[in-house]
């Protein structure tokens, strides 16, 4: 039934309603389409004039370079990548090339209304050359705005003959004990370098370096030298750039599986060669649980007076409170490690506590003397392999437990060590006890007359 109170539609108003769906719909095309600025861009390509690839030979044997070059004035960028004679390998590259072009595009579209918007996407390659191997180091600087630049390095080292890409597990043999040593020795290059040490990051220095095979894969063989790479801001401030730490292979020639080991003449390698001659007499003093501000100095003294070196192994929680001793026994030339934070029975905690305790402890190391520490004690001497897979650096307990910590007696210090005494001893005593350094002076004097050469645990470890 027609309702008797609707009037009908007028012709004029529908040609009405067609012309502005008309307007719209050509708004639309030419904001999407063609406009220098489309809201939404229909696709990651430029046209023919603006996008070119290019392919030529270069100066490495099967080794092309491919330039991918966009001149579109939203999304410019020049990206350049090598193309090996194996598909494997050339996946494996074209895959960080596309992420990182889709990466860029994205973050572009993000920020496509703001007034800063001035991107630009530049990945350049240097090729090194080291017996049948290459290494590819591929430059990413991509700028999204005036205030946000970010610079990475990604790298690519094959075997040429075989085509199997190579990683720090290949170079190490997979030897777990190899990498600590081997990420040790970062630590310090980086530490000691003039160029970092004012800008290291100390808590991103000390996660960014730890032994863990996914974190040492920026690497490159040249003039038999190892290149490790970092990313500007991973471990140090960005004003630092992206730090670079060269180590020759023959240092450590006896860390590289077979294949990658070098003929060498020089005896200075990462692992201390050791001295055979067994007439030597060789002990380690260690002392745990400190810094103390008063005992731990009395200690200092009497160690100077006999020329003594020894090990620290430091709380945490006390590092935290004097720093300015840490530095002093560091740069007294003893050697400082790692006793977790709070003195916890480590077997009785998660893998993420003892992580906790470790890598606090860590970090206060760090911020005291700018270096890592070199050696670790499990409270207690409780340990596992669990506590030995999570720790990142060597575990030491001790041969002669002097009892300091029971008796508090000094007049028992010196018979507990003859006592137990042996060559390559650890000694177990604590620096947090004034029983300790009252009795320290006749067990230095007894040792040194017996002619015993103080040594600190590191260098007593390889006569183990």
């Amino acid at each position: 039934m027609t309702n008797p109170y609707r009037k009908r539609r007028g012709p004029w108003i529908d040609l009405l309603l067609i012309g502005a769906i008309g307007f719209l719909g050509a708004v639309i095309v030419f904001l999407t389409f063609l406009s220098d600025n489309p809201l939404f861009p229909h696709s990651d390509k430029t046209s023919a004039k603006e996008h070119t690839i290019t392919e030529e030979a270069s100066n490495f044997p099967g080794i092309k370079i491919v330039t991918d070059r966009s001149d579109d004035k939203n999304l410019p960028f020049t990206v350049q990548y090598p193309a090996t004679e194996y598909e494997d390998i050339n996946k494996v590259i074209t895959t960080y090339i596309e992420e990182s072009k889709q990466y860029y595009i994205n973050m572009m579209r993000l920020q496509q209304n703001s007034e800063k918007l001035a991107g630009n996407l530049t990945i350049s390659v240097e090729t090194f050359e080291h017996d049948h191997y290459y290494s590819f180091v591929l430059t990413n600087k991509m700028i999204l705005n005036a205030d946000d630049k970010q610079t990475t390095i990604q790298t690519f080292l094959i075997d040429s003959e075989t085509g199997v890409l190579i990683d720090i597990h290949a170079l190490l043999n997979g030897d777990s004990e190899s990498l600590k040593t081997f990420a040790a020795h970062i630590q310090s290059e980086l530490l000691k370098n003039p160029a970092y040490k004012e800008y290291v990051l100390e808590k991103e220095f000390a996660f960014a370096t730890e032994p863990k095979w996914e974190l040492f894969n920026r690497i490159a063989l040249k003039d038999d030298y190892l290149f490790i790479y970092f990313n500007e801001g991973e471990v140090t401030k960005p004003e630092a750039g992206m730090p670079v730490v060269e180590i020759p292979l023959s240092f450590i020639n006896p860390l590289l599986a077979s294949d990658f080991q070098i003929a060498m003449q020089s005896e200075n390698t990462i692992i201390p060669k050791v001295d055979k001659d067994t007439s030597k007499k060789r002990i380690a003093l260690t002392f745990d649980d400190g810094p103390h501000p008063e005992v731990t100095k009395q200690i200092l003294a009497l160690l100077e007076k006999y020329n003594a070196k020894a090990t620290f192994f430091m709380l945490g929680s006390r590092v935290q409170y004097y720093p300015g001793l840490v530095q002093e026994v560091h740069d007294s030339g003893h050697e400082i490690g790692n006793h977790t934070w709070t003195h916890p029975v480590l077997t009785k905690m998660s893998p993420a506590d003892i992580n906790k305790e470790y890598n606090s402890t860590e970090e206060a190391i760090i911020h005291a003397i700018g270096e890592h520490s070199t050696t670790f004690r499990p409270p207690y001497g409780a340990i596992n392999d669990d506590i030995r897979n999570a720790i990142p650096c060597k575990s030491v307990n001790w041969t002669i437990d002097t009892l300091d910590w029971k008796y508090r007696d000094p007049e028992k210090l010196l018979p507990m060590v003859k006592k137990a005494l042996h060559n390559n001893a650890i000694v177990l005593m604590h620096d947090i006890h004034q029983s300790t350094a009252d009795g320290l002076e006749p067990v230095l004097a007894y040792l040194q007359k017996e002619g015993y050469e103080f040594l600190t645990v590191s260098e007593i470890l390889p006569y183990h």
